[in-house]
């Protein structure tokens, strides 16, 4: 070794034989067999844990025959398992589905069950079975568990604080801890469900329900009644924001010094575009009472508080960089420039990209809506236009082609003739 002038530190050809390398396989074999029963865990449970998080009980099929029957009338229409119907308390009507390929259950809040009558459960229900039919279901309760789980980082810190003797949840040090934990609990919650693009299976869940119930009215006016009624609620801290993705419909107005960070949270159409495209399947007249204008909740998600809750999220980081950095030092009992220059390009790096991945998918729009009457109208006259000006030129190049070949014949005949004469 000494004479290849390599440290025997270095000597990768030893330190990868015999005994090492057998450990170092059966290392990586146990970390994969670990990781596939945690996800195996996860994906079986996870619906479990939704539906205790809001204290979800079975509805027995004695105590509601008619949802009952409703239901499984609506999956015997799209090929589909039935599923268990369970009830929970809450003064914000709202409806989700959780379950992975074997098993789903569907979840109704009480005040959903008492304001709505046949017709609007229906409708409702037809739009989960539409999240069944399109196995989106699986999928969006992992991704409700994992977000979901995220998000109560904030009121586990809360917690820390007061027990370590920080006071009570409304005094200044544990609500600063729970704010600067929202901050960096919010990014990687936030891209784990727009990495599904909730938007455009909503949408895709609207149609299922329409060629279901054959009635878009009712799910159209359904999901405009739930709009414009859930903010007038009490808001409720039950609903973790890692589960908004799996609501028909936003679930409540936010208020409060958190509800900057729910702009982070986007996660269902436009109001006024997904009425329009579900009464597009409807032969409605333009005179109709339609307010295709109306949005979202106001004040919900605004693109200001989007902007402003991404800078605070990014400074959040860098404080916590420092702490990093500061343990570092402790730890190794030098300020090493290269040691944690290494570790704050590496750190920031990560940051930027977390920001820039939610911030591009957060706002992204694709709804894959229908043209409205007068876009629809527009688009074809443009295109007939475009077709009649490609035909005339057509033509056109048609008629001077034969034009210069006509003329080209008669010259040639014209020399013919000079020639023999």
């Amino acid at each position: 070794m000494a004479g290849s002038g390599i440290p025997g530190s270095f000597d990768f050809s030893s330190a990868l034989s015999g005994g090492l390398t057998i450990e170092i396989i059966l290392f990586i074999v146990v970390i994969a067999i670990l990781g596939f029963l945690l996800y195996a865990y996860i994906y079986f449970s996870s619906s479990k844990r939704v539906l205790k998080w809001y204290g979800a009980e079975k509805v027995e099929k004695s105590e509601k025959a008619l949802l009952y029957s409703l239901l499984e009338d609506l999956t015997s229409k799209a090929k589909v398992k039935p599923p268990e119907i369970y009830s929970f308390e809450s003064s914000i009507p709202s409806m989700f589905t959780v379950g992975h390929a074997s098993k789903t259950s569907l979840a109704i809040s009480t005040s959903m069950l008492e304001i709505f009558g046949e017709l609007e459960l229906e409708a409702l229900m037809a739009h989960e079975v539409g999240h069944i039919k399109n196995k989106d279901v699986s999928k969006n309760t992992f991704t409700a568990f994992l977000a979901g789980t995220i998000m109560s980082f904030p009121n586990f810190a809360m917690w820390c604080s007061m027990l370590s003797g920080f006071g009570q949840p409304e005094d200044p040090a544990p609500k600063f801890f729970r704010y600067i934990v929202t901050a960096i609990a919010v990014p990687p919650a936030a891209l784990l469900i727009h990495l599904r693009n909730p938007m455009k299976r909503e949408l895709e869940a609207d149609e299922v329900a329409v060629n279901l119930t054959e009635n878009p009215r009712v799910l159209a006016k359904t999901i405009e009644y739930l709009e414009n009624y859930i903010p007038l609620q009490p808001v409720s801290t039950r609903f973790n924001p890692g589960h908004f993705h799996l609501f028909s419909t936003h679930t409540q107005q936010i208020r409060g010094y958190l509800s900057i960070f729910i702009s982070m949270f986007d996660t269902h159409p436009e109001t006024g575009d997904r009425v329009a495209r579900i009464l597009n399947h409807s032969t409605y007249s333009k005179n109709d009472n339609i307010d295709n204008k109306r949005s979202r909740v106001p004040g919900f998600f605004d693109v200001k508080n989007w902007r402003f809750a991404l800078g605070i999220s990014f400074v959040s980081y860098m404080a916590f960089l420092f702490v990093i950095i500061v343990g570092v030092t402790f730890a190794i009992k030098d300020f090493n420039f290269l040691v944690n220059g290494g570790i704050a390009a590496a750190y920031t790096g990560a940051v930027l990209l977390l920001l820039g991945a939610t911030a591009k998918l957060s706002r992204r729009r694709i709804y894959l809506r229908s043209f409205s009457p007068t876009r629809k109208r527009v688009f074809l006259n443009s295109v007939q236009a475009f077709k009649h000006l490609m035909i005339r030129g057509l033509n056109s190049i048609h008629f001077n082609r034969s034009h210069i070949a006509h003329k080209e014949k008669s010259d040639a005949i014209e020399e013919k003739k000079s020639e023999t004469s």
